[in-house]
């Protein structure tokens, strides 16, 4: 299709804010994407993969930025939730109804909204804890991890006992997947 558009369109560029079709992109702050949109930034949302170029910044279109944490292993959130089950939301931390750890809810029917492109509270909203398609832009990850955490009173999560490297593996393909809710 070519030209400009402001909705979708194959091959199309978006200037205001709307959504750019496959292979398409935008260069604003806000928007939705289509076939092959992406987004990177809590700003707008994007489509599920495709061709084309994209933004890595803002706005939506065009194939995902490739993430050099991502591999060809995808995981979905039936793969997370049993390790989040077990490890993060126990009454003691995250999983806590009335006052869960941190101000983060991680029962299983909270846990993808409380997670995916929300500020990590200890970071002054620097960085959000999970950033689709980007595990090294999830704050979650470092948390796991251990390393480069905001706040120097900070611990590696869990406390005790850290995950095995393969759970935190899958948490890593489920962002790498898109963070899906299923």
């Amino acid at each position: 299709m070519g030209g400009d558009a402001a909705t979708t369109g194959a091959g199309g560029d978006a200037t205001t804010a709307g959504a750019g079709g496959e292979g398409g992109s935008t260069t604003t702050t806000a928007g939705s994407g289509g076939a092959g949109g992406s987004t990177t930034t809590t700003a707008g949302s994007g489509g599920a993969g495709g061709a084309g170029g994209g933004a890595t910044t803002a706005g939506a279109g065009g194939a995902p930025p490739l993430d050099p944490a991502c591999g060809p292993d995808t995981a979905t959130f039936a793969d997370v939730a049993p390790i989040l089950e077990r490890s993060c939301s126990n009454q003691y931390c995250h999983g806590n109804a009335s006052s869960p750890a941190g101000g983060l809810d991680l029962r299983t029917a909270a846990a993808v909204s409380a997670m995916v492109n929300q500020d990590a509270g200890s970071c002054s909203s620097e960085k959000a804890l999970v950033v689709p398609l980007m595990p090294s832009s999830s704050y979650l990850m470092n948390k796991l991890k251990g390393v480069d955490l905001c706040d120097p009173d900070e611990f590696r999560m869990p406390i005790g006992t850290p995950l095995p490297d393969a759970e935190i593996k899958t948490i890593n393909d489920w962002i790498c997947a898109g963070a899906p809710d299923r």
